[in-house]
C-alpha cells in the first residue's frame, strides 16, 4: 500500500506539501481574525494575502505533484495534473475554471517582478481580501478533492491523514 501523506515528518519522513499547507493556514487564521477586527485597516493586508496564496498554492502544487498518477519524465505542470483528475474521475468540470481563477492570482504572487505590460503588478492589484478569501475557500476545496480520490482507493493507505477535517485544526 502506498502511503502518501504523513502527519509527523520527524525522521526521515516528511511531507512538503501538508507543512506549506500549515503555514497558509495558520497565516490565513491569524490574517482573517485581524481582518475581522479592523477590516481594510489590517496590517499589511495585501502582503499577507500575497503570502497566503503563494504558500497556499506552493502547498496544492507540491500536494498534486507528488501524487502525480501519470509518472513520466518530468512532473507535469499542476494545472494539466488537476485537469487530468477532474476529467479522470468526472468531477464537476466548472472546476477547470476556478482552478484557473486560482492560478491567475497564485501566479500572481509568486511570479511578481516588473514586466513590460505591468501584467503582475495588476493581478496584486486585483487581490483584495474579498478575492484572497474565495482563492484561500478554493485552495481548500483542493485539497478535499485530491485526499477524497485517493481515500476512495482501497490499495492507498491514508490512515495518518484520517479526514480532511483533520487538517482543519492546523
Amino acid at each position: 500500500m502506498a502511503i502518501y501523506y504523513h502527519l509527523s515528518t520527524s525522521g526521515e519522513d516528511t511531507n512538503l506539501q501538508l507543512y506549506s499547507y500549515r503555514e497558509a493556514k495558520r497565516g490565513w487564521d491569524s490574517l482573517y481574525r485581524e481582518y475581522e477586527k479592523y477590516g481594510d485597516e489590517a496590517d499589511d493586508l495585501k502582503e499577507r494575502c500575497v503570502f497566503v496564496l503563494a504558500t497556499l498554492g506552493l502547498s496544492i502544487s507540491q500536494l498534486l505533484g507528488q501524487n502525480n498518477p501519470d509518472v513520466g519524465e518530468r512532473v507535469p505542470y499542476p494545472r494539466n495534473i488537476f485537469f487530468n483528475l477532474v476529467d479522470t474521475h468526472q468531477l464537476d468540470p466548472r472546476l477547470k475554471e476556478k482552478y484557473n481563477r486560482f492560478n491567475y492570482f497564485y501566479n500572481g504572487c509568486r511570479h511578481f517582478g516588473v514586466t513590460l505590460n505591468d501584467s503582475a503588478h495588476n493581478k496584486i492589484d486585483e487581490l483584495t481580501f474579498k478575492v484572497a478569501s474565495e482563492c484561500f475557500e478554493f485552495g481548500l476545496e483542493i485539497w478535499r478533492i485530491v485526499i477524497n480520490i485517493y481515500a476512495a482507493d482501497p490499495e492507498n493507505d491514508l490512515s495518518e491523514l484520517f479526514t480532511f477535517d483533520t487538517l482543519s485544526d492546523y
